[in-house]
């Protein structure tokens, strides 16, 4: 299970977030080879197989984080021609923003060293508003359109047209540090928005910064969520697999073709860090 964040035009990989803006060619180049490699399934397919305790080798299935605009002018063209199946995990108060992720922020990369980042999303509770407060870069910044995520008009003609909508909270606030009535409004709130704007009863949750313990996991499945999805590195395995624990192989903007491929089966044994 592939998780990616944002495909963008060229190789300007100095902006926005590090490792999580990968350029179309690398892009096209990964998604071939695993068309030629894999079986890639819808992320309902993946879970209904999952949870029946089916084999899952050979299938993989392809999911993006944020659902920034640069997935639909970018990647979704790569997967048509393809012919391949993806879920986009909205977070729906950024839907539609003017404004990039707080972690697109030049200061925000700037500052991004691994102590920094663990106060961002404990001491701040992941809050974008409060880490660009702190880094006093609140003011407005200019990124090119693909960085930006994508409006809940895009969002719905992509689902139209078969992609598949799910959940990525609604302010993507590190859900543990919240208490209950702020964690309510981020699974159900964000839920509901997905109905009203989209026209998509989402089933599948994805955890924002891949970050959930266990009061979160029963939350979200108390919710209604047929399964969520960390970043925990790993490979979905049945007949055991928890559905809303799953792990997903997170892609890296920089990642070299030979260790894209041997990620995708399992290799590599070091997850990397990202926001």
């Amino acid at each position: 299970m592939l998780c990616y964040h944002n495909v963008v035009a060229g190789t300007a990989e100095h902006l926005g977030g590090i490792g999580l803006h990968l350029p179309r060619h690398r892009f096209q180049m990964q998604m071939q080879w695993l068309a030629e490699h894999y079986a890639i399934v819808s992320l309902s397919e993946f879970v209904r197989r999952t949870a029946a305790g089916a084999p899952l080798r050979g299938i993989a299935t392809i999911t993006f984080d944020d659902a920034y605009q640069g997935v639909l002018e970018h990647a979704l063209p790569v997967l048509r021609r393809l012919g391949l199946p993806a879920t986009l995990f909205v977070v729906s108060e950024a839907a539609g923003d003017a404004q990039p992720f707080w972690w697109d922020h030049p200061a925000a990369r700037a500052a991004a060293a691994a102590p920094r980042r663990e106060h961002w999303l404990r001491g701040l509770r992941g809050d974008g508003p409060s880490i660009l407060q702190e880094l006093t870069s609140d003011a407005p910044v200019r990124l090119p359109p693909d960085y930006l995520p994508a409006s809940w008009s895009a969002l719905a003609a992509a689902a139209r047209d078969g992609i598949g909508l799910g959940v990525h909270s609604a302010t993507h606030r590190s859900l543990p540090e919240l208490p209950d009535g702020d964690l309510e409004r981020e699974l159900t709130g964000s839920r509901r928005a997905l109905e009203e704007r989209a026209g998509v009863t989402a089933s599948f949750f994805a955890y924002p910064y891949g970050r959930w313990d266990a009061r979160i996991r029963a939350a979200v499945e108390s919710a209604g969520f047929q399964a969520a999805f960390t970043l925990d590195y790993g490979l979905a395995r049945g007949p055991h697999a928890d559905l809303w624990t799953l792990p997903r192989v997170n892609v890296p903007a920089s990642i070299h073709p030979a260790a894209f491929q041997a990620w995708c089966t399992g290799l590599n044994l070091r997850r990397p860090a990202f926001l």
